[in-house]
């Protein structure tokens, strides 16, 4: 069954290629829409959700300021669009029918924005697939000794789940990085000196086949590997690096995660995607090695290599590679334990839509944090992070309730459940109750770290 399989996914390797391909070019009448956010004392303001939609049109797409306070939007139709800039204690800022043309010079936009009313919130929304990209572009970065890619790991915690566009540009993104083309020529002039597949001869022409053949072995690993497969059972192909706890628990985790993988819905699963996918990709290498040089294994054998490899691999990732690789996240406690001070102020954006919410509406709720928490200068705690409470909604405006009280919110900092109160000073109690602005979806509020937290050693 296998043999007759591996044509079938080779072929449907090709349209995520050039998916991935397509997804790194810009058209080349394309636009860029860029700007600054800063408050009305000139200071920047980060974690702000910029909007940029077609003043033609209902489609989004979204951004959020850097820590320098600025934003991008790359490959922009040129028309006419409308920018909205939401950012927590801010009224909403927006700018409508900005013209957008194919320059190579854009103009940069420069966003002011004033106080809000302390009773009012605003309504942002911070999709998955914008965070995750995000987050991509540091993996895309990552090199162990600052040469050989390692993009296939993230060092964030509760890390965005990757769309299928965003799977094969990772994908893409390793097979054509030069060091790994580089290093694929090496391996065939290797196994040329060593005379290894004979039946490929010698020269230039055996040279040719050796690297041909070598370099589809990395491609189907990537591809059909740790991207096709992984799309399709809704599995992500990345390592997700502990860092923390002794290290008997973290080596457990390590070869662990060689059997299971997380879903893109955020659950762990059996791992269907790499077992499948190592079958498919060896079963592949038939059409291009020798009949005589390919090894002869039982699929049950190579299944355990599989799994003994990555628990290698991971072993590696989680002790090693971590200090050794260049633009590794610094999402860890720093050099020495840290402490994460009570009064921090956390900012977070509720993750479901509140307009619809009533007094019967009371329960758990869900908040994501809206921009990096830092202690001395060292991430504890990613944009996106999960927090969590209980709600009561009381009063009521049209049907809506209009005010809200949380209840014993709790941030994850790494392992740990930080408690979250409504004010910086011990006796503003553990209940907020918030007026929220009519209209709006989701709110976003500033809760407070309730007491001095002691963060675990960095790794």
């Amino acid at each position: 069954m296998l043999p007759s399989l591996a044509p079938v996914l080779w072929i449907m390797l090709i349209p995520g290629l050039a998916l991935a391909q397509a997804s790194g070019d810009h058209a080349p009448d394309a636009g860029v829409v860029q700007g600054t956010v800063e408050d009305a004392s000139g200071s920047t303001v980060a974690g702000a959700v910029v909007t940029l939609e077609p003043a033609a049109s209902t489609g989004q797409r979204t951004a959020i300021t850097d820590q320098a306070g600025t934003f991008r939007f790359s490959s922009v139709e040129p028309g006419n669009y409308n920018i909205t800039i939401d950012a927590l204690g801010f009224a909403v800022w927006t700018a409508v029918n900005v013209a957008v043309g194919s320059d190579d010079n854009p103009p940069s936009l420069s966003a002011v924005l004033q106080v809000a009313a302390a009773s009012s919130s605003v309504n942002v929304t911070l999709p998955p697939h914008e965070l995750a990209a995000d987050q991509l572009k540091a993996e895309e970065k990552q090199r162990v000794l600052g040469l050989f890619p390692d993009f296939f790991v993230s060092y964030v915690p509760n890390a965005a789940p990757l769309t299928v566009a965003q799977k094969f540009q990772l994908g893409w993104k390793t097979i054509t990085d030069p060091v790994v083309l580089i290093d694929t020529g090496l391996g065939a002039g290797f196994q040329q000196w060593r005379n290894k597949n004979p039946e490929f001869g010698q020269g230039t022409e055996g040279y040719a086949k050796r690297y041909g053949a070598l370099y589809a072995d990395r491609v189907s690993g990537i591809i059909i590997g740790h991207v096709v497969m992984q799309s399709i059972f809704r599995q992500d192909p990345r390592y997700f690096y502990k860092g923390t706890g002794s290290v008997r628990s973290r080596a457990l985790y390590a070869i662990g995660m060689a059997f299971v993988r997380k879903g893109d819905n955020g659950h762990w699963q059996p791992d269907y995607s790499d077992v499948v996918g190592g079958a498919a990709a060896e079963e592949l290498s038939s059409l291009y090695y020798p009949r005589t040089s390919r090894p002869v294994r039982r699929l049950g054998d190579s299944i355990l290599l599989e799994f003994g490899s990555r628990a290698a691999d991971n072993l590696l990732h989680e002790f090693v590679f971590s200090k050794v690789s260049t633009h590794v996240h610094k999402v860890a406690a720093g050099i020495s334990q840290r402490i994460l001070p009570e009064g921090t102020p956390v900012s977070l954006i509720s993750v479901e839509d509140w307009s619809a919410k009533t007094t019967e509406s009371g329960g758990p709720v869900v908040f994501m944090l809206a921009s990096d928490l830092k202690v001395e200068g060292v991430i504890v705690a990613p944009i996106g992070s999960k927090a969590w409470g209980k709600a009561v909604f009381e009063g009521t405006s049209g049907g809506n309730a209009i005010h809200v009280g949380l209840e014993g919110v709790r941030l994850k900092v790494g392992d740990l459940d930080v408690p979250l109160r409504s004010t910086a000073q011990r006796d503003g109690g553990d209940v907020l109750e918030y007026h929220r602005l009519e209209n709006s979806s989701r709110i976003a509020i500033e809760l407070y770290v309730a007491g001095n937290v002691t963060l675990p050693p960095a790794r």
